[in-house]
């Protein structure tokens, strides 16, 4: 079952644990090495010798504390983690719900070690700061500065999976188990239905011969033509040959019903009996990438960071997807337009393809098979996703 999903602030509570634990590291390292370097130091006032081991033992604790701060920074940096933040579940951001960056993290941390010169209630109390924020206690004095926000990706959704902070407002991916159950058996697009054609007989009367005509009357929103009525024939004056009667038309024969399926191997285009008619693309049909790009469907499109044709492929529109996470196959996803929707297909990519409705429903896509997607739905190819619109 999907769950609603939306962007949840982390509490004063997860953001005070996350900064202690991100120190436990820090503290047993100074209960290794500041023990030691106190005993070398009360050694020194008697063997002035051991100076040098004091300063060996003080620059291995600076430089293994150094590498570690070093190492957290970057993590946050790049993936808005730290060791507290995967333990309390929670998550790093910028304002628009990426990777915060170096610049940004960097100054949060420096201004939480400023206020360190108070001892350790400085820190804490600019950790906790965001208790004294108006707007929905959302940040903390280092979070407005550095321009940050701090998420609970346990109660709410991740943004830096899911597209960012405008991505779609429930993103909850489904185990594979429970997708048949969840998902809504979606119809195929099926054969187009060809138009029927009746043959109009031909009738021998005294006249002219009369040639066979044919009448398509299935073309969808055509009306058929009413047949005009046999003119009467004045009334035969004495002296004038007898009235000509026109010929009896008998019953048009019943209209032979065309089948939607196709037999295995064979070209319906290239079936006696009818023409295939396409239907056209909808007006005004488009597709909102999360890059703000959008792109009208007038046509088959082919998706990928690098597409290319494959068989049956000839005259598809293809669109390069940038993708800096590698996470959209260089073929990834085939788009036609449909009479009020879409038609994707997923083409067999790495990382898959889902449609996700308005309620937070997620729809896994199978290789190779088509599924409909609505206007109002947002399609997920990799990382990238795009909504469908039509005005």
């Amino acid at each position: 079952m999907a769950v609603k999903m939306n962007l949840v602030d982390a509490t004063t509570t997860q953001r005070l644990l996350s900064w202690l634990v991100d120190m436990v590291p820090v503290l047993i390292l100074s209960v290794i090495f500041l023990p030691m370097i106190s005993a070398k130091m009360l050694q020194a006032l008697t063997v002035p010798e051991v100076m040098g081991d004091i300063m060996g033992i003080y620059a291995t604790y600076a430089l293994l504390a150094l590498a570690y701060t070093v190492f957290v920074w970057w993590w946050e940096a790049t993936a808005g983690k730290t060791l507290g933040n995967l333990v309390l579940g929670v998550r790093t951001t910028n304002l628009e719900g990426g990777a915060p960056g170096w610049g940004k993290t960097i100054g949060r941390r420096l201004l939480i070690a400023v206020a360190g010169i108070i001892p350790l209630a400085g820190s804490i109390l600019m950790v906790i700061s965001n208790q004294f924020d108006s707007n929905g206690k959302k940040q903390g004095w280092h979070d407005k500065a550095a321009g940050t926000l701090v998420l609970d990706i346990k109660a709410g959704r991740d943004p830096l999976s899911t597209g960012g902070k405008q991505g779609p407002e429930s993103f909850a991916p489904q185990p594979a188990g429970e997708q048949d159950s969840a998902v809504a058996n979606v119809r195929q697009p099926a054969a187009e239905q060809a138009p029927a054609v009746t043959n109009v007989p031909v009738h021998k009367a005294d006249g002219p011969v009369e040639q066979e005509v044919a009448v398509i009357d299935s073309v969808p929103g055509a009306v058929r033509a009413r047949q005009p009525e046999p003119e009467q024939q004045p009334e035969a004056q004495p002296a004038q040959q007898p009235e000509a009667q026109p010929a009896q038309q008998p019953e048009p024969q019943p209209q032979a019903e065309l089948s939607d399926q196709h037999v295995s191997g064979a070209d319906a285009d290239e079936e006696e009996g009818y023409t295939r008619i396409r239907s056209a693309a909808p007006a005004g049909l488009h597709l909102e990438f999360d890059d703000q790009k959008c792109i009208e469907l007038d046509g088959t499109i082919l998706l990928g960071r690098n597409p290319s044709h494959g068989e049956g492929d000839i005259g598809v529109r293809r669109v390069v997807l940038d993708d800096l996470e590698r996470s959209v196959s260089k073929t990834h996803l085939l788009v036609q337009p449909g009479a009020g929707c879409i038609w994707v297909t997923d083409r067999g990519s790495a990382n898959g393809s889902s449609i996700v409705d308005a309620q937070g429903a997620v729809r896994a896509l199978e290789p190779g098979k088509p599924e409909q997607a609505l206007a109002g739905q947002t399609v997920y190819l990799g990382d990238r996703y795009f909504h469908v619109e039509q005005p």
